[in-house]
């Protein structure tokens, strides 16, 4: 989310043009320095591209242009400045990867233009008369869960309307916390998949790029859910302690709190065209494709780790089905299967799931990031330069060992994401994290992949993540709120990433 659609207050707006001031200047002034002070070591092309990635991420920290422009524009420049020629550069944007993310998003786009999100996630709710506190602990994993397969941003967006119905005869305090439940969900339950987030796919493209290691779906999973489920149970905690007091404090005050069902009426479902489950056509056709793409995507990895890497069928799936190609042949099929009927000069035609126009509405930005971030680390390993930085790392830090890269890269990764988009900063941080590793000579897998959960657990601004600026938004969650308690998940994630990290890559043989 660019910093324009975060801004809420005069301060606010003033502190964005004087950060973007100093980026539009910064940049270029960046670039000069660096390549007249490069460390005679380099090679030209190595340190050209030195002065690049440096005038890229004063880019992308102050978000002095679109973090997207950027991606596009850091190789034009490194085309310009005889880095690589356009063929190479540009090679990047026809990365597989990318079109797991483009199917993914369509997928996206379906389900919440069908609205199947929004039933899914009603019938998830419970129907009889329940606690506030079960409530908000329903809400949470369900958020957590929808974010995992689709956009965490518009995951929070449709859950915070009913999350405020459940939490509203309590006082500010239990008000503020419950709507953070639908943002902290978000970005911890986006970690759980590959297309969860788009940090995710950018550590699987930086392993796949330049280590050639490949970590597919279900192990991606496997390795992200026992620090998702500490990270979200730490929140359940924070969440219902502060429901309590909060009861027992109107309680003492003579208000009497009245639990209600659960306000799934705020979700806006459709009534009427029911066919099949309580499901429309055009849902259930969307929720047919999402399960078609999801077994596509699960089956190669559960059939090596219960057969074994020369299994005929993991063979079979790994040459034919990539997850890029699954997630193309299944989004083709919304523009097939029908909808609904039209009627189109006075003759009945079916609709499809999705139009081009609506399918013209994806993240298209998120793409450009990920191909431009891909472009640069590229070169900065073709040219040399990954050797360098990590030399460069190594003695600045002393680290010595695996365990150390995994602790550095995923504390820098969630520093930096407090402070700028969590894609850019995986980005950065995850072909910082192969370069270390493969320059200590110890296993890249579990350094890269901590560096993208990591840029996942900003909580403490709402210009750490989206979901956070859309909750501050509301009114109802003070600055001070979001971060007493989003420094006990800033805190559980480092605590919880380099261990768990660690053991589920071994468990699940990526080394």
């Amino acid at each position: 989310m660019g910093a324009e659609q975060l801004l809420v207050s005069d301060a606010e707006v003033k502190f964005e043009r004087r950060r973007r001031l100093v980026g539009l200047f910064g940049a270029p002034l960046t670039l000069l320095v660096v390549l007249h002070f490069a460390p005679d070591n380099l090679k030209p092309e190595a340190a050209r591209m030195l002065a690049l990635l440096f005038a890229t991420l004063v880019l992308w920290l102050t978000e002095a242009i679109p973090v997207p422009v950027t991606a596009v524009l850091a190789p034009s420049v490194a085309v310009l400045m005889g880095i690589g020629s356009a063929q190479k550069m540009f090679a990047a944007f026809g990365n597989p990867l990318l079109f797991l993310f483009m199917g993914a998003f369509l997928l996206a786009q379906a389900a919440e233009r069908t609205r199947l999100d929004r039933v899914l996630a009603a019938r998830l709710f419970p129907t009889a008369e329940t606690s506030p506190e079960r409530t908000l602990v329903s809400t949470t994993l369900v958020t957590a869960g929808i974010s995992s397969l689709f956009s965490n941003a518009a995951t929070t967006a449709m859950m915070v309307p009913v999350i405020r119905a459940a939490v509203d005869r309590f006082g500010p305090r239990a008000q503020a916390v419950g709507i953070l439940s639908a943002a902290f969900a978000s970005s911890i339950g986006g970690v759980l998949t590959p297309i969860g987030a788009p940090a995710n796919l950018l550590a699987i493209a930086a392993l796949t790029q330049y280590a050639h290691k490949e970590v597919p779906f279900f192990k991606w999973t496997l390795i992200a859910l026992p620090m998702a489920a500490a990270t979200l149970a730490v929140w359940l905690v924070i969440v219902l302690l502060t429901v309590r007091l909060e009861r027992k404090r109107l309680h003492t005050a003579g208000r009497m709190v009245v639990d209600e069902p659960m306000p799934t009426d705020l979700l806006r479902l459709r009534t009427g065209d029911a066919v099949l489950w309580g499901l429309d056509r055009g849902q259930l056709a969307t929720l047919a494709v999402i399960a078609l793409a999801g077994i596509g995507w699960i089956a190669p990895g559960a059939l090596e780790l219960f057969g074994g890497s020369q299994n005929p069928g993991y063979l079979w799936c790994k040459a034919a089905l990539p997850e890029g190609v699954v997630a193309i042949l299944s989004a083709t099929l919304l523009f097939v299967l029908p909808a609904a009927t039209r009627v189109v000069a006075g003759v009945p035609r079916p609709r499809p799931v999705l139009v081009w126009a609506e399918a013209a509405q994806i993240d298209w930005g998120t793409l450009l990031l990920f191909a431009g971030g891909v472009a640069l680390g590229e070169q900065v390993f073709s040219t040399g330069l990954s050797n360098w930085i990590g030399e460069f790392v190594l003695h600045a830090t002393q680290v010595k060992s695996e365990w150390g890269v995994v602790v550095l890269i995923s504390s820098l990764s969630l520093a930096l994401s407090e402070l700028t988009s969590n894609t850019a900063t995986a980005a950065m941080t995850c072909p910082l994290a192969v370069m270390t590793a493969q320059q200590l000579g110890v296993s890249p897998v579990a350094p890269c992949v901590a560096a993208a959960l990591a840029s996942s657990m900003g909580f403490l601004l709402p210009i750490s993540s989206p979901p956070n600026a859309i909750v501050f938004g509301t009114g109802k969650v003070p600055l001070r709120t979001m971060m007493k308690n989003g420094i006990w998940l800033d805190v559980t994630a480092l605590l919880v990433i380099p261990g768990s990290v660690m053991l589920m890559t071994r468990l699940v043989g990526l080394r």
